[in-house]
């Protein structure tokens, strides 16, 4: 009785039917993706969820996220120039899986990993790096001041409850 498998090495040949059959899926290689140069930060970056899909403007750097909008208003408010916006960071690299974060340029220059800022901490890092705080706060003048916590209140209440339910809505819809 003879065999259609021939033995070469520790390997059996593929008997021709179904080397006919792989040859409809041929395998194809390409070579290795080598990832871009790492740059270093040379600016603090906010990190935040991507703005809305349904912007038209390239120039939206409004997030989608109500906590990451209402820091993005805290730090305008507070006056801070230089910060870069970052959107195309998914939340899974984020410190403690949420956004937003504040990524500092490293010390000393050259390094490619700066620090990475929790939300919570966000504010104390603007303290620290605003001058010492006067009679409003931190801000360029009481309008500013009240306008921030204003904000702040409306995106942590109605929007925020708004939002939510919004979304709530449309992940799971009720039915009738």
């Amino acid at each position: 009785m003879a065999s259609t498998f021939t033995t070469r090495g520790v390997f059996p040949a593929v008997p021709p039917p179904l080397a006919k059959f792989f040859a409809l899926f041929p395998v194809y290689t390409y070579p290795a993706n080598l990832p871009s140069k790492k740059r270093a930060p040379t600016t603090p970056t906010l990190w935040i969820s991507a703005p809305a899909p349904s912007s038209t403007d390239p120039q939206d750097l409004l997030s989608s996220d109500v906590e990451c909008l209402k820091w993005q208003a805290h730090i305008a408010l507070r006056g801070l120039k230089g910060i870069a916006v970052r959107s195309d960071v998914s939340p899974e690299g984020a410190v403690g899986g949420r956004l937003p974060n504040l990524q500092l340029p490293s010390k000393p220059p050259g390094n490619m990993d700066g620090e990475l800022l929790a939300a919570h901490t966000i504010p104390v890092w603007i303290d620290e790096n605003m001058s010492a705080l006067d009679e409003y706060e931190g801000y360029q003048s009481s309008e500013c001041r009240d306008e921030s916590h204003a904000w702040v209140a409306l995106l942590e209440g109605d929007v925020h409850a708004a939002l939510v339910r919004s979304l709530a809505v449309y992940a799971w819809p009720l039915t009738n």
